[in-house]
């Protein structure tokens, strides 16, 4: 089973959502991104579960889940690297065709 990793960009994210929800709800905040980062888990086992974006970056693969969130990953010999999760009406699409590959 490959192990799950984290870009920067992506903890930011999570950082971000948590900020935003924190405010009005500071339990539903943690759980949310608590669920989110489980979901994730799942691509441990099943790392093609979201469709391949190439159209959007090379070797990107994008992961809708809950309605208002999508993550983007790609998988390696070893890894899901979680690259961006993205949530509410972020123009992912967008951001991801301008977003450095190498980025840690």
């Amino acid at each position: 089973m490959r192990r799950l990793v984290y870009r920067s960009a992506a903890l930011g994210d999570l950082d971000g959502i948590y900020d935003l929800i924190e405010p009005d709800n500071p339990r539903r905040a943690l759980s949310f991104v608590q669920d989110i980062r489980q979901r994730c888990r799942t691509l441990c086992t099943h790392p093609h579960l979201g469709p391949a974006r190439n159209d959007l970056s090379a070797g990107i693969r994008t992961y809708p889940m809950f309605g208002r969130v999508v993550v983007a990953y790609r998988v390696t010999e070893e890894a899901i690297v979680i690259t961006r999760v993205f949530y509410g009406g972020q123009d992912y699409e967008t951001l991801l065709r301008h977003e450095d590959s190498t980025a840690p």
